[in-house]
């Protein structure tokens, strides 16, 4: 065991960051450490101070500009004032391993570092300097702060294959680890969840089809509305989530009968209603690189579910898709789109389905933890 503390930061309330508390239970289930701690920020009627179990205590920092209204520069002095209160209150708590979650984070390892020892883990959830959304001024900030903190990081861990080549390109940085976003739920199982085709009154007859998760800008929505306003009306599709698209999806919903808005259900509850789905959704639009290398969080969770998914044609899903044949790769334009969809049969998505329950073998949050332990394990040796 190492002695010490396992400090992991991350500019959030902590509330639905479901990959920050796998990685934590799994060091703790691992007694690496004799306490882990997780700096959050307070908001959202949270607790300043929660313990998770024995081990593991989030501390969610309050902040004095927190009753100001948001705004670029301002979300940035936040996350100055946040990064200061988390090494001030740790510096001298014998943090063993500062794990920072995101490029916002890393200010704090690197402090730590400095004055403390400690080892730093940069944990991109996804391609930091290429995300969706980033303007050329942020981007380029972002790039400069990246290269200057790298050269102080120990560890990186990305969340795909893709992810990890480009940063060992970028940085000539060796020590790159990769651990898929996969949920810890277990394996595929089949058997007849009806609860969506209850809900929303789809027959038997019908096919339904689900998009879950963040229902936003860059997930495929204005698509999907579109494709399934054209599409054969014995074709179904849920959306379950939320997001700043919700509103759009659920206009849709009083205009075309095959359209529904579930939502957002527990982590807990996701494969319960998935599993009463037929062929699960995940087309992320080409408009970043980190997009385009993504592997996302619901591809297991269709696989997990027991359902055969369609996916972008990019390099990480298409990989999993075409080595397993247990769904369907399609560009993300609208023609192709449709006529997938109405491609579809019930006899090939039973094909789908056993491939499906075949491939959820090859995939574990379990075997994600194994390379975790293996990058920690590897920083004890090295203190």
């Amino acid at each position: 065991m190492m002695k010490g503390i396992n400090l992991h930061t991350y500019p959030s309330t902590f509330k639905h960051s479901s990959r920050i508390f796998k990685e934590t239970k799994s060091l703790a289930d691992s007694k690496l450490f004799e306490k882990i701690y997780i700096g959050a920020i307070l908001g959202d009627e949270l607790p300043e101070r929660e313990n998770i179990d024995d081990q593991r205590e989030v501390w969610r920092v309050p902040l004095r500009l927190t009753r100001m209204p948001d705004g670029s520069l301002l979300k940035v002095f936040k996350i100055i004032e946040w990064c200061f209160k988390l090494f001030f209150r740790f510096k001298k708590e014998g943090v063993e391993v500062a794990h920072c979650h995101g490029l916002s984070s890393l200010p704090i390892g690197i402090l730590l570092k400095w004055f403390s020892g400690s080892k730093v883990v940069y944990d991109a959830h996804e391609l930091e300097t290429e995300r969706e959304g980033m303007s050329q001024l942020r981007r380029k900030l972002s790039k400069t702060a990246e290269k200057f903190f790298i050269r102080w990081i120990d560890s990186i861990v990305v969340v795909s294959n893709s992810i990890a080549k480009w940063y060992s390109s970028a940085y000539n940085f060796k020590d790159v680890y990769v651990v898929k976003n996969i949920p810890s739920h277990g394996k595929a199982e089949s058997g007849d969840h009806r609860i969506l085709r209850d809900r929303f009154d789809i027959g038997d007859d019908k096919l339904l089809f689900i998009y879950q998760g963040v229902i936003d800008h860059g997930r495929g929505i204005d698509l999907l509305l579109n494709v399934f306003s054209r599409t054969e009306k014995n074709r179904h599709i849920v959306f379950m989530g939320y997001g700043s698209y919700t509103e759009r999806v659920k206009r849709y919903e009083a205009q075309v009968p095959n359209i529904h808005y579930q939502p957002a259900v527990g982590s807990e509850e996701i494969i319960h209603y998935t599993k009463s789905a037929d062929v699960g959704i995940a087309l992320i639009e080409n408009t970043c690189l980190s997009y385009y290398y993504c592997l996302p969080n619901k591809l297991f969770e269709y696989l997990f579910s027991g359902i055969p998914p369609i996916v972008s044609d990019f390099p990480e899903m298409a990989r999993i898709v075409d080595c397993y044949a247990c769904g369907w790769k399609v560009e993300v334009e609208e023609e192709a789109v449709l006529g997938l969809i109405n491609s579809i049969s019930h006899d090939e998505i039973l094909e789908k389905r056993s491939k499906v329950l075949k491939c959820s073998d090859s995939f574990s949050w379990d075997n994600e933890v194994k390379t975790l332990r293996q990058m920690y394990e590897r920083l004890q040796r090295h203190r």
